[in-house]
């Protein structure tokens, strides 16, 4: 591609060298130099394509502390989510019960428990609210427990930690409408909704008893989780039409105790404990995806995100494009490129929104970007979906081709005096053992952050980026057709 350069003098500066901030929404922010009055710069455009196709996501990372219910089939594409989750819970360090001699007891001076239960709460849901599902809990097992400190993805195999106790297990219907409730609450938004699930009261029991015979099993959570209760797999054994977001999940024991009032007569009362599925224990969602192959298909003239754990794009940057042949010695000053969105074709009511957020990194960090709870870095953008222009946009991905180029010259050996052909020859050699090195993947994403007060304003500073595990879907030109990636270069005359 031959390109006509124009002479801009003295201190006109033409969007010098950007450092761009990655992680930034906007990814646009431009520096500037003081150049002397003799100095000439040339500036140029170019245009190049950047491939992109649909990979399958084998799974993410699934360690969070909510997690998604219920198994829904999208109108617009036909494809299958079903997702289920494994909770354990919290126990407070100072957690104390009721001297064993005011509990309420039966004829067997046997602790009474009127009941216990489980409670799902939850915020949000996709779906039929009137649709009944099919729920299978299951305790997991206190000889096999899901260990802190480990990295658990959306393929987990619950059924390595379950209780293989066939009576460890039992089914329940919902329905994300609380039918017991009247409507005028339950058509609100000032509540949490909530799927209870009755437990027997042996087992509110077996809870209780163990702290009276040993409290030290309360003393912390591993304690807790590790001799009386491992949490629970909640997994969806049938019907299709709701998912649900949980808030939190807490496992309740009801109980009666005796005290002394105020006129200082013994009276019995109604006491209960909470444990909470907690950032301090583990919660990890299971996906399972049934995608058509129309979503899937490699010549296809676009390419596909859908989350939870489905589908993302993958796109390759014509880095011998860009900075070969006239351009090897040029500075990027901007690199920009948009992905539009198809617009939707079903007016179902269930169809699928864009990801709101997504995170442009290098294929190698698909997986140890999350796992090290990266925020920041020149490889690695956020931006957001504009609903006015149905599109994500990356104003100026030029540190991360300037970071591939340094990359590829530096293990390839290339050294200031090598022609275009010798370098050609270096670069063919190391690309062989380095296939992915210009590649990028686009990954739908949830970002976290914090909110501080100063008298300059209110600012927020991003504080972590998960894998989204929510219901999002979005089909993006390109595929065999290719993306614009928009060049700015400038050069010293």
């Amino acid at each position: 591609m031959k390109i006509k350069f124009h002479p801009i003098f003295g201190l006109l500066l033409c969007a010098t060298t950007a450092f761009t901030t990655a992680c930034d929404d906007t990814t646009n922010t431009l520096g500037t130099s003081i150049m002397p009055d003799h100095d000439v710069i040339s500036t140029s455009t170019a245009t190049y394509k950047i491939s992109t196709k649909t990979q399958v996501a084998d799974s993410v990372l699934a360690n969070t502390s909510t997690c998604y219910l219920g198994s829904v089939v999208d109108p617009e594409t036909s494809a299958k989510t079903t997702c289920d989750f494994m909770a354990q819970f919290h126990v407070h360090e100072k957690f104390q019960m009721p001297a064993r001699t005011k509990m309420l007891l039966d004829e067997n001076n046997e602790i009474i428990i009127d009941s216990c239960d489980i409670r799902i709460y939850f915020d949000k849901y996709y779906g039929d609210s009137l649709t009944s599902m099919k729920l299978m809990v299951q305790e997991l097992d206190t000889a096999n427990v899901i260990e802190e400190g480990q990295r658990y993805y959306t393929n987990i195999e619950p059924k390595n930690y379950v209780n293989t106790d066939p009576n460890s297990a039992f089914t329940m219907t919902y329905a994300v409408k609380d039918f017991t409730r009247p409507g005028t609450e339950t058509d609100g938004t000032t509540y949490y909704r909530s799927i209870r699930v009755p437990l027997k009261s042996d087992y509110g029991k077996f809870m209780i008893d163990k702290y009276y015979e040993n409290p030290e099993f309360y003393r912390n959570s591993y304690t807790f989780i590790h001799h009386v209760c491992p949490g629970f797999y909640f997994k969806i054994a049938g019907g299709v039409g709701s998912m649900i977001k949980t808030v939190i999940t807490t496992l309740n024991v009801y109980f009666r105790y005796h005290t002394i009032n105020e006129a200082g007569r013994d009276t019995i009362i109604a006491g209960f404990q909470r444990m909470a599925a907690t950032e301090e224990v583990i919660q990890t969602t299971r996906v399972e995806n049934k995608l058509p192959e129309e979503m899937t298909n490699p010549n296809a003239a676009y390419s596909y995100i859908k989350s939870p754990s489905a589908l993302y794009t993958e796109l390759t940057l014509p880095i011998d494009d860009i900075v070969g042949g006239e351009h090897y010695g040029d500075t990027i000053n901007s690199a920009s490129f948009t992905l539009r969105c198809y617009p939707t074709e079903s007016q179902n009511k269930y169809t699928l929104a864009p990801p709101p957020t997504v995170l442009l990194i290098r294929k190698a960090e698909q997986y140890s970007f999350f796992e090290k709870r990266k925020l920041t870095g020149t490889d690695a953008y956020i931006t957001n979906y504009s609903a006015q222009y149905k599109s994500y946009t990356f104003n100026n991905v030029s540190q991360l081709i300037k970071k591939l180029r340094d990359e590829r010259d530096q293990g390839a050996g290339i050294t200031p005096i090598d022609t275009e052909e010798q370098r050609n020859a270096k670069y063919a050699t190391w690309e062989a053992s380095n296939p992915d090195w210009n590649k990028l993947v686009l990954l739908p994403v949830a970002t976290k952050y914090s909110t501080s007060e100063s008298y300059t304003g209110t600012s927020q500073t991003l504080t972590r980026i998960n894998n989204e595990l929510g219901m999002y879907s979005a089909k993006l030109e390109g595929g065999k057709n290719s993306i614009d990636l928009q060049i700015i270069y400038s050069r010293f005359n």
